[in-house]
């Protein structure tokens, strides 16, 4: 249950985020979202072709660091490796804009969402360490402070100065450059008497360059899903598609990301300590809490997306978002489940180049998908263009962790939960909740009770067993008084 106690630190910034969905679309056009969720899917791939390796190799060589007296060592390295990437990111930027005609506004969103690009990897490399060390309070402390700052930021800056989308971004920028002043005394510290290593530097960057390139790849698609469909359908749809897909990715990558917070760093302590067998055991134990929250946390999304869609986003947004949400939350959640358990063979293995066998094919399928289905039948064919090729990823990266490393999956555990997310939402479908924020809040309480009440009769990821302990200190506790 260790892992649970990092939930927060995705969870408040999720709320942060799903209430600054709410304000935005509130305060900008569909147009004018678009563009900005344009800006925002640029910086993605920047970050994820430049900058994801450093916070990957940071995380996955941190307990080999610790345990060899290398932590400066490691440190140093990685901050030159953020200097590097920063020079080439800048360069990027100049050729880019030099090449292509944009208006003005744009131009400076885009160079504003540069320096949020490398603010953010500063701040992550602060935090991966103290992720990677299992500091809990800190790094939770930190995520959450940046999220809730950069929030309250960007928001001013975009009502009561009337800056619109470029004012979001700079709130982004705030809330990072506040975290890395606050980590300021202990980034000195880690570097003091440190030094670069060549050698680590080609084995982080040997390591982490293809999954590098395999996050590219998936966000060049998602990016190119948005382009595509500006393309094809204009920039209102997109703005459309883009809140839609931010809300059902937040939703349902909020179980994925909360838990894998902590379960990859105890595998790869497992890992590193007790070899592949205790990993295999970490692993089974991680995602039988993974399966048994995820599922019915997509379960519920989809049913209640009619009630969410109204409650998060503005008028003009409002009814195309409920029908396109529940289908990107599957494709979502197929993505997910290859990307935050299935891949982390490659990652421990380190043969992480394997990752471009499962994304290479679903990257290639979507984006012909999306040619094909676009044009005949709106933002649908784009959706399920997603849903298809996100399947195909899955299946492939299932096929490998079995094949590579026997990695383990609880099969049982995961149709007990389906089955009794299917009862929730048949359950859900029957009930008739009002309207707005206290309907929906209503609807996910009963969905919650109706769930937890199986998962203790089903004893869904041996739930009791795990529950025992806890109630029996709870007694005892309250016995004492």
């Amino acid at each position: 249950m260790a892992i649970l106690s990092f939930a927060p630190a995705y969870i408040v910034p999720l709320l942060g985020t799903l209430f600054g969905i709410y304000a935005i679309t509130r305060l900008l056009t569909p147009e004018q979202y678009g563009h900005y969720a344009l800006v925002v899917s640029l910086m993605a791939m920047c970050q994820s072709g430049l900058f994801t390796w450093l916070d990957l190799g940071a995380k996955r060589y941190f307990e080999r660091a610790m345990r060899e007296g290398k932590l400066s060592v490691l440190s140093r390295t990685a901050y030159l490796g953020l200097g590097i990437s920063t020079v080439l990111l800048t360069v990027l930027c100049f050729v880019g804009l030099g090449l292509v005609a944009l208006p003005h506004d744009l131009v400076a969103m885009i160079w504003v969402g540069a320096a949020v690009t490398v603010a953010k990897e500063a701040s992550t490399l602060s935090k991966v360490m103290e992720l990677s060390s299992l500091a809990r309070t800190r790094y939770t402390l930190m995520e959450c402070a940046e999220s809730l700052i950069g929030l309250a930021v960007g928001l001013s800056l975009c009502w009561h100065l009337d800056m619109g989308a470029i004012g979001i971004l700079w709130g982004m920028f705030v809330g990072a450059a506040v975290i890395v002043l606050f980590d300021a005394p202990r980034i000195v510290a880690r570097l003091r008497g440190g030094r670069v290593d060549l050698g680590l530097q080609k084995e982080i960057a040997a390591f982490a360059a293809p999954i590098s390139l395999a996050f590219f790849a998936e966000y060049v698609v998602a990016s190119a899903d948005r382009l595509l469909v500006q393309y094809f359908l204009g920039a209102e749809d997109l703005g459309i598609y883009a809140v839609s897909y931010s809300i059902a990715e937040r939703a349902v990558t909020a179980v994925f990301l909360a838990l894998s917070i902590a379960s990859y760093p105890l595998v790869v302590r497992a890992f590193e300590r007790d070899g592949a067998k205790a990993a295999r055991r970490q692993a089974s134990d991680n995602a039988e809490l993974l399966m048994t929250i995820a599922v019915p946390a997509l379960g519920g999304f989809c049913v209640a997306a009619g009630h969410i869609a109204p409650v998060l986003v503005g008028p003009a947004f409002a009814a195309r978002a409920a029908q396109l949400m529940p289908p990107i939350a599957i494709a979502v959640f197929l993505s997910a489940l290859r990307a935050h358990y299935f891949s982390h063979v490659q990652h421990l293995t380190n043969r992480t180049w394997r990752l471009l066998i499962a994304l290479a094919p679903a990257a290639v399928l979507n984006i012909a998908l999306n040619v094909v289905l676009l044009p005949r039948i709106g933002l649908m064919g784009g959706v399920w263009a997603s849903v298809v090729a996100y399947a195909v990823g899955l299946v492939i990266s299932i096929v490998q962790a079995k094949r590579e490393f026997g990695w383990p999956f609880p099969y049982r555990e995961t149709a007990k939960a389906a089955a009794a997310t299917l009862v929730m939402c048949v359950a859900i479908l029957l009930m008739h909740f009002p309207p707005g924020p206290v309907g929906l809040g209503l609807l996910i309480a009963c969905g919650a009770l109706i769930y937890g009440v199986l998962v203790l009769a089903l004893d869904i990821g041996r739930t009791r067993q795990k529950v025992r302990p806890m109630a029996a200190r709870l007694r005892l506790r309250l016995a004492n008084g």
